[in-house]
């Protein structure tokens, strides 16, 4: 779906489509109703499967609230302060990982009888997610994109090596702008 914005806010139909001030969502497989909509001078975002609840109301409304999320609305169009407010709104939102809670170390074997040959192996064995804490006090379950060999580990030498998670893309409105790391420990013993 794609949603389209009249160049007047306060339309309410056009070509058999129904604009609610000036809004409408549209299937973005329909590439000649979109195609005429482009070619009528109108904004089309395309990704967006539903109007948001910003769509529905008139730009007066929207240009009313826009300071209260620091955008200073004078010239926007409609489509560009609901862009603008959604975007606020989510950087406003985020909520912070502080911690991830601790995994307990992986047996590596010994140096008789490794459980990995490699890194790539060790890596193959770990986690796909780990346990973020927030700075709210809520728990999640983050997904881990790959692990990063720290220590360059070596199943011919007794030691503990650590293992850093990669994560893999944080769903809103969770964030790790201060590169909080989840760990791990192979050990191969003696």
């Amino acid at each position: 779906m794609s949603r389209i914005y009249s160049i007047n806010p306060h339309h309410s139909c056009d070509y058999g489509v129904d604009f609610y001030n000036g809004a409408a969502a549209v299937p973005t497989a329909n590439t000649a109703l979109i195609a005429w909509f482009t070619a009528k001078g109108y904004t089309v975002v395309a990704g967006s499967d539903t109007l948001s609840p910003w769509d529905y109301l008139t730009i007066e409304q929207l240009a009313g609230f826009a300071p209260y999320a620091g955008i200073n609305p004078a010239g926007m169009t409609k489509a560009a302060l609901v862009t603008a407010i959604e975007t606020a709104l989510i950087t406003l939102m985020k909520i912070e990982i502080t911690a991830f809670d601790a995994i307990a170390d992986v047996d590596g074997g010994d140096l008789a009888e490794p459980v990995y040959a490699d890194a790539a192996a060790v890596i193959a064995a770990l986690p796909t997610s780990v346990t973020a804490t927030f700075a709210n006090g809520s728990k999640a379950t983050v997904p881990v994109a790959t692990w990063v060999d720290t220590d360059t580990y070596s199943k011919l030498a007794a030691a503990k090596y650590t293992f850093t998670a990669t994560l893999g893309a944080l769903p809103l409105p969770f964030a790790n702008t201060a590169a909080v790391t989840a760990t791990v420990e192979v050990e191969v013993k003696a």
